[in-house]
């Protein structure tokens, strides 16, 4: 881990970049207070997030969750709820 000012952030982007790249993790101080944090995506988890394609849990499934019947959907809700996601653009 490396602490770094903006400027020096701003002035040597592409080395620090590549840094996190090899696995490094950045911290960003902005007059001696720490405004961020750069670390490399470990899993694709992490980067369907940060493209906004997909939302983390707020909380952890509780133990019966597994167990609960699942509702009834008819088939050409399903379809049109796909369809419809999938013609968005």
């Amino acid at each position: 881990m490396q602490t770094i000012s903006v400027s020096e952030l701003q002035h040597n982007l592409t080395l620090y970049l590549e840094k996190v790249k090899d696995g490094d993790e950045i911290i960003v101080k902005e007059e001696n207070e720490v405004i961020a944090r750069i670390l490399p995506f470990d899993n694709e988890e992490q980067l369907l997030v940060s493209q906004n394609l997909m939302r983390l849990p707020k909380k952890k499934l509780t133990e019966d969750f597994w167990e609960s019947d699942a509702p009834e959907i008819q088939l050409e809700k399903i379809v049109k709820a796909i369809r419809s996601e999938r013609d968005e653009d």
